[in-house]
């Protein structure tokens, strides 16, 4: 992404999350009051004007079908997973990437059981994102510490300690719609830090494309269509994980319980009733694991399988 400009990418995903939250309350998968204020006036428009609401609704349907349902499936199982960590006693929130989440401000038992919440992203996004809190809220929650990293040039380390980072406090890292964008090198980096700088029973969330969708090999729509935007927005596809890989990738870097939900898992766990004909992409896999020591060394080389077309 350019260094001066928020994120493109977390613009589209608060849309999904904004749009999915405007649904009838038996309806939505996931609900975030706050995803609108990161909106522009045109989006605000295009939702009050019924048929051009509809025509772009169908557009993006036909070019990247099941995205949004997989998008809000995400959320929403971060969210099933966030909860129950704040209820077993987590005492630190990392959001890793943290684009326009609104997690730190919609989870009332954060600031109530006073676990600090840090924010990490890109100083450009973060700045547009404070402003916005700011305006929402009158001014920005004691319990965040936002904390700007470009993660290709920064430390993750450097920058959470200085924040105030503390490494023995049992801490829940949601690192969302972000390891795609990373080289592997990063990848392997952040998981040495959650694996060595927080202790056993510590617990990661996150998401990852396989391979296919990185390299452009992917017959599915919605992948080729991604890829193509997010490059021409300056923010290219770096990293993909097979599923089946997923289990052994985490375990040789200090992680155990390692739990992967695809589409069709969250097809059976989240779409039901009135949404049980939404399509979700397969594009995506969902991971929740825990810490379960210090990371192994040689990692990169594991990191992504790479292939020919």
């Amino acid at each position: 992404m350019k260094a001066y400009r928020p994120s493109k990418t977390a613009h589209g995903i608060a849309a999904a999350r904004a749009g999915e939250s405007m649904r009838p309350g038996g309806e939505r998968i996931c609900h975030d009051p706050y995803a609108i204020h990161f909106l522009g006036p045109v989006y605000r428009a295009i939702r009050r004007i019924g048929p051009l609401h509809d025509y772009f609704r169908r557009r993006n349907d036909r070019q990247l079908p099941g995205m949004v349902g997989a998008i809000v499936a995400r959320t929403r199982f971060i969210d099933d997973h966030l909860q129950a960590a704040i209820a077993n006693g987590i005492r630190q929130l990392v959001i890793l990437g943290a684009g326009y989440d609104c997690r730190a401000y919609r989870f009332a038992d954060l600031a109530a059981r006073k676990i600090r919440v840090f924010e990490v992203d890109h100083p450009a996004t973060q700045r547009f994102k404070m402003r916005k809190i700011a305006a929402i809220f009158g001014n920005l929650p004691a319990h965040v510490v936002y904390v700007p990293i470009r993660f290709h040039r920064q430390r993750l380390a450097d920058g959470l300690f200085k924040a105030g980072y503390t490494e023995g406090l049992r801490t829940f890292f949601i690192w969302e719609g972000v390891s795609m964008y990373l080289s592997p090198e990063a990848v392997d980096d952040t998981l040495r830090f959650m694996a060595d700088c927080s202790p056993p029973g510590s617990e990661i969330v996150f998401d990852c494309f396989p391979p296919d969708v990185v390299d452009g090999c992917s017959p599915l729509t919605e992948a080729r269509t991604l890829r193509r935007y997010v490059a021409r927005v300056g923010e290219p596809l770096r990293f993909g994980l097979a599923p089946g890989a997923v289990e052994a990738f985490l375990q040789t870097r200090g992680f155990a319980s390692v739990r992967v939900v695809n589409s069709a898992d969250c097809k059976a766990l989240y779409f039901n009733g009135p949404d049980a004909g939404r399509k979700v992409s397969a594009i995506f896999s969902f991971v929740h694991a825990t810490v379960a020591g210090r990371a192994g060394d040689g990692m990169v080389e594991h990191a992504v399988a790479r292939h020919d077309c």
